[in-house]
C-alpha cells in the first residue's frame, strides 16, 4: 500500500509545482493553444537548452526549464507506477498540459 501512496503523493507534489510554474509564467492551462505550444516547446527542449537557461540568469527561461523538468519527472513517475501495475493520474493542470505531450 505504501508504494501506491508514494506514487500518488509524488504525482500530487509534481502537479502543485507545475501549477506554480505555470502561474509564474502567466500560462492558463484552460487555454488549449497555450498548452499545445508549451508541449511543443517541452518536446524540443534538450539538455543544451536547460544549460543555457540556467546560465542565462533569465528567470522566465529558468522557470520554463524547471517546468519542463517537472513534466519529465511526472512522465517518469507515472511510467514507474504503470510498470508496477499501479494506476495514478495527474489533476486538471497535468491533464491540460500532458495530453499534448503525447501527440
Amino acid at each position: 500500500m505504501s508504494q501506491i501512496e508514494n506514487h500518488w503523493t509524488e504525482v500530487s507534489q509534481i502537479e502543485i509545482e507545475l501549477t506554480r510554474k505555470m502561474v509564474a509564467l502567466g500560462l492558463d492551462w484552460h487555454d488549449a493553444t497555450a498548452m499545445q505550444q508549451l508541449a511543443a516547446e517541452c518536446k524540443a527542449f534538450g539538455p543544451a537548452d536547460a544549460q543555457a537557461a540556467y546560465t542565462s540568469k533569465d528567470m522566465q527561461r529558468i522557470t520554463r526549464a524547471q517546468l519542463f523538468a517537472l513534466a519529465s519527472l511526472m512522465l517518469q513517475t507515472m511510467g514507474n507506477a504503470a510498470e508496477e501495475d499501479r494506476e495514478v493520474h495527474g489533476g486538471e493542470v497535468w491533464k491540460a498540459f500532458g495530453k499534448y505531450l503525447y501527440t
